[in-house]
C-alpha cells in the first residue's frame, strides 16, 4: 500500500483542509468519509479528490496513511471500528490530530499491524478555507510509534508546518493535557481576555462592537510586538514601568464604579508583575509593592 496514499476518516474542518493541502503537496486522496454521504461528498469536492463514503471501513482500506479526524470524543470509537473490520493494513499509518490526547487511542490500530501517529496543528481550524490559509506556518505536536515517525514528520513538511520539539514530553495522559492546556490558554482564553477588557469601555457606556474595533490596532500592535521581540521585551504598560499609582487608580475605579471586574484584574496583574520583574524594569522592592497592592487593595 503507498505511503502516499491517504484517507480522510471525518469529514469536517480539519479533516477538509488537510485533505486539501495533502493533495496539492502530491499525496493522493482516496477516499473521503463522513456519517453523512452529503459531508463526505461536500469535503471530497473541496478536497478536488478522495472517493466520498459513509463506511470507514472500507475508506482505511484504501490507504496506506488514514487520518482520524473526527471529534476527540469518537477517535477511539472509529478506529475501534474500523480494526475489528480489518479496515487497516499491516504497516500502513492511522494518525490521528487531537491536541488533548495521545496515540494510546490508536491502540487497536497498532494491535492489527498498523503504526500510529498524532499530528496536531497549533493553530485554529474554524473552517476549511480558513484552515487552509491558517495550517502553512504553523508549528505542530508529533508523537508517533518509530515506524511512523518519519512519515509524520514528511506529513507536517507537506502541509508547510513545522515540529514543535518538547525534550520533556512522555506519551502520557498529563504531557497531552499540558500541551493542549498551553494552546487553549493562547487561544480560547485570549478571545475570553479580550471580550473582558471590552467590559471596561461597556462600564462607560461604549458600544461592544465599537470598542472593539477601537482595540484592535491595539491588539494588532501587541501581537507584532510580541512576534519580535518576545514576552517579556514586549511588556509595556504601568506595571512594566513600576506605577504604582495608575495601578491603585485602576483598583479604586473599579471598587466603585465596576466591582464585578476587580477579581480577574487583580489575577492578572499578578501574573504581569512576575513578567515585568523577569524583563528587569522593575526593582524587587516595587513588586512587591504592587504585589500587595493587587492582593490587599493597599
Amino acid at each position: 500500500m503507498s505511503k502516499k496514499t491517504v484517507a480522510i476518516i471525518g469529514a469536517g474542518r480539519v479533516g477538509g483542509s488537510v485533505g486539501y493541502l495533502l493533495a496539492r503537496a502530491g499525496y493522493t486522496v482516496a477516499a473521503v468519509a463522513a456519517r453523512s454521504m452529503a459531508t463526505a461528498e461536500k469535503a471530497s469536492v473541496f478536497i478536488g479528490a478522495g472517493e466520498p463514503l459513509t463506511d470507514v471501513k472500507k475508506a482505511a482500506s484504501k490507504a496506506g496513511i488514514v487520518f482520524i479526524t473526527t471529534p476527540d470524543s469518537a477517535i477511539r470509537k472509529v478506529c475501534d471500528e474500523i480494526a475489528s473490520g480489518n479496515g487497516f493494513r499491516p504497516g500502513s499509518i492511522v494518525i490521528h490530530t487531537s491536541g488533548a490526547h495521545t496515540i494510546g487511542l490508536l491502540q487497536s490500530a497498532r494491535t492489527a499491524g498498523a503504526y500510529r501517529a498524532v499530528i496536531h496543528p497549533l493553530q485554529s481550524v474554524p473552517g476549511m478555507e480558513q484552515g487552509i490559509k491558517n495550517l502553512p506556518g504553523s508549528h505542530f505536536r508529533i508523537e508517533a510509534d518509530p515506524e511512523a515517525l518519519e512519515t509524520a514528520r514528511g506529513m507536517v513538511k507537506a502541509l508547510g508546518g513545522a515540529e514543535l520539539v518538547m525534550p520533556a514530553w512522555r506519551s502520557d495522559p498529563q504531557s497531552a493535557a499540558l500541551y493542549h492546556a498551553g494552546a487553549v490558554v493562547v487561544s480560547n482564553y485570549f478571545v475570553a481576555l479580550i471580550d473582558y477588557g471590552l467590559k471596561f469601555y461597556q462600564a462607560l457606556g461604549a458600544d461592544k462592537q465599537e470598542a472593539l474595533k477601537a482595540v484592535l490596532p491595539l491588539i494588532k500592535g501587541t501581537l507584532g510586538n510580541i512576534e519580535y521581540l518576545g514576552t517579556t521585551a514586549a511588556l509595556t504598560g504601568p506595571i512594566a514601568r513600576g506605577d504604582v499609582e495608575t495601578v491603585k487608580g485602576h483598583i479604586e475605579a473599579m471598587q466603585e464604579r465596576a466591582p464585578e471586574l476587580l477579581d480577574f484584574y487583580r489575577e492578572l496583574a499578578k501574573q504581569t508583575i512576575a513578567v515585568a520583574a523577569e524583563k528587569g524594569g522593575i526593582t524587587r522592592q516595587t513588586a512587591e509593592e504592587l504585589r500587595n497592592l493587587v492582593e490587599n487593595g493597599k
